[in-house]
């Protein structure tokens, strides 16, 4: 299914303070000696636009000097960029460079008509031009430095910083600019330095609010969560409706164990006046992880009414909605995903889970049906043939499923899952000798996969190859490195033991069987197989051991199965006793718990004949 975690440093949303487009306002001059010319300009500035459009259209038509045509010029130039016209505004700008080449003002907004267009080669020679023109002056350093950034070219872009710096030392905005470039190249104690200083400079607001969650990240990513902590509190109280600075306290609130707190700030920020599909993905993502599935559901609602179609949060709605076990949901879900995309690679990642809930709620024909429509799109779809196969073998269909299953490994050799699928079905239907051969090549493939191995020895234990077996359970418990494997490998080499006829491996299978449940005393099926193999040494003492352990599976809360499976080894256990009472009493309650155990069925008849006899022998007397 499609597919996120609360650990690490990939939970915090990574800064994106970029105001580049704040700072990139129109640059004109005050004003000028000619009071015509200074209307011009003003009318603009106050926004009256359409008014200053036409005031100075009107004035170049008059007498005026060349360097008054050149500023009403980039007024115009200034005019038509804004309004998306950027052609135009670069003729105009040229134009006014042309009529006064030193006006550094139609350079600046030539930069950035150019970088509006993706003239990217023309705006640098532009503001470099501009910064020839006025060296010291903060606006168009911050512009080059900017655009520097913005082209990957952070060295340049932190000399024009400096070169601003150097002739306004408290610009705040040429100090965070500075930080962010030292960022974005990992210098991170320069950029610290430079981030603490735009606190200092700024004294609040939204350059002080960006440079402490920067700050918090560089703590975080350092592993000074105490620090990270002070500084998101910073960020977040500066920018109490700041969606991101509320995620992000709340994500480092949760690494120092305060999960109340962290829950109020995640609240807050799905609250909080976003609309970034990203940022309510990591919303919904916490509140999965902190076991919040309905606040998880609201928050990846809440982030498609500002993006109804945006197929990350539809594809994680339906994914959450499938983990809480709410198929209903999640196969709307997956609809409305089909619904709305092209019959693309979304479209048929959409299909092949809708037919995978499809085959969990057990109505196979639609699985069938939808999975095959994922084919008429791409017939080379591995997975679909993958996902065909599983729904065929729960239908019955074996020779459909293997031939999926086949398909889909032919088509991606690297996928060890269907050739995983096809030896399951392999062993589960005692096909033992088709079973091992389809292990033993994946085993073959990736000999590291020791779950692969577990199901070897099974299938060569179902053959009756013992040696084969053993080999294998002995080579996973001297090589793998999983506590689940080891468990299980303990686990199978005490049943393949005890199989035998010699008194030796029979006691072996015992002391594997021992090691099996005490590395995991929930495994309730580990404890299962001891109990049996202590019922099957036939010492009194070990089957009181086996009462015991019995008794205390049937007390626990465990799958009636287990139970059933429990309460019919008792049975056993107090039949080999004589205690033939409590032993059809055992077999009842195994029938009670699951009606298609047989064996325990059997087992009670026997054991109800021997209460007669017993009853009867005892009547004699």
């Amino acid at each position: 299914m499609a597919g996120g975690s609360f650990s690490g440093s990939k939970d915090l949303l990574a800064p994106k303070g970029d105001i580049s487009r704040l700072l990139e306002r129109p640059y004109l001059p005050e004003g000028s000696a000619n009071p015509q010319l200074t209307k011009c300009i003003n009318l603009y500035k106050e926004r009256f636009t359409r008014q200053a459009f036409d005031y100075c259209t009107e004035f170049l038509n008059g007498p005026s000097t060349e360097q008054e045509k050149s500023v009403a010029l980039t007024v115009l130039g200034v005019i038509h960029d804004e309004a998306g016209r950027f052609p135009l505004a670069i003729e105009r700008l040229q134009k006014a460079v042309l009529f006064d080449p030193k006006n550094v003002h139609a350079y600046y907004n030539l930069t950035i008509a150019y970088k509006h267009n993706g003239q990217f080669a023309d705006a640098r020679s532009t503001a470099m031009k501009a910064k020839e023109l006025a060296p010291d002056d903060p606006r168009i350093a911050l512009l080059a430095g900017n655009l520097f950034n913005e082209i990957n070219d952070p060295d340049a872009a932190i000399d024009a910083y400096k070169r601003g710096l150097s002739a306004a030392p408290d610009d705040p905005y040429l100090t965070y600019n500075l930080a962010v470039s030292y960022f974005k190249k990992g210098e991170l104690p320069q950029a610290e330095e430079q981030f603490k200083l735009v606190i200092l400079k700024s004294r609040g607001g939204k350059l002080s609010a960006l440079s402490s969650a920067y700050l918090g990240n560089i703590a975080y990513n350092r592993g000074d969560y105490g620090s990270a902590e002070h500084y998101f509190r910073e960020a977040a109280t500066l920018s109490p409706n700041d969606a991101k600075a509320l995620y992000n306290l709340s994500v480092v609130l949760k690494k120092n164990g305060k999960m109340e707190e962290a829950l109020k700030y995640l609240e807050m920020a799905k609250l909080a006046g976003a609309s970034d599909p990203e940022i309510f993905r990591s919303i919904a993502e916490s509140f999965e992880q902190l076991n919040q599935g309905e606040q998880s559901i609201d928050a990846l609602h809440k982030g498609l009414k500002y993006n109804p179609n945006n197929l990350d949060l539809l594809f994680q709605l339906a994914e959450t909605y499938y983990n809480r076990g709410d198929l209903l949901a999640a196969e709307e879900t997956y609809r409305r995903i089909v619904d709305s995309t092209p019959g693309d690679s979304f479209t048929e990642t959409a299909l092949i889970n809708l037919g995978v809930v499809l085959d969990q709620m057990e109505r196979y024909g639609e699985a069938v049906t939808y999975l095959n429509r994922v084919l008429d799109i791409n017939p080379k779809n591995a997975k679909a043939y993958y996902n065909l196969g599983l729904v065929y073998k729960h239908t019955g269909n074996g020779v459909q499923a293997i031939e999926n299953f086949r398909k889909s490994a032919y088509l991606d050799p690297t996928d060890i899952k269907p050739k995983e699928a096809l030896g399951d079905y392999y062993l589960e239907n005692k096909f033992y000798r088709e079973a091992i051969e389809e292990y033993s090549a994946l085993f073959k493939q990736k000999e590291d996969y020791y779950k692969v191995a577990l199901k070897l020895a099974e299938a060569y234990a179902g053959s009756n190859q013992t040696s084969s077996a053993e080999k294998i359970l002995l080579q996973i418990l001297n090589q793998s490195k999983n506590s689940a494997e080891l468990q299980q490998a303990h686990k199978k080499l005490a049943l393949l033991y005890n199989k035998s006829k010699d008194p030796d491996l029979r006691n072996r299978a015992k002391d594997e069987a021992y090691r099996s449940a005490h590395m995991d005393p929930d495994d309730y099926e580990g404890r299962l197989v001891l109990t049996k193999i202590l019922l099957d040494s036939n010492s009194i003492l070990d089957r009181e051991k086996a009462i015991e352990e019995l008794t205390a599976i049937v007390r626990s809360e465990v799958k009636p199965k287990t139970a059933s499976t429990a309460y019919n080894y008792l049975g056993v256990a107090y039949y080999k006793n004589g205690e033939y009472k409590k032993a059809v009493r055992s077999f009842q309650n195994s029938i009670d718990l699951d009606p298609s155990n047989t064996e325990a069925y059997d087992n009670k008849r026997a054991a109800s004949a021997a209460l007669e006899g017993s009853s009867q022998r005892e009547g004699v007397f």
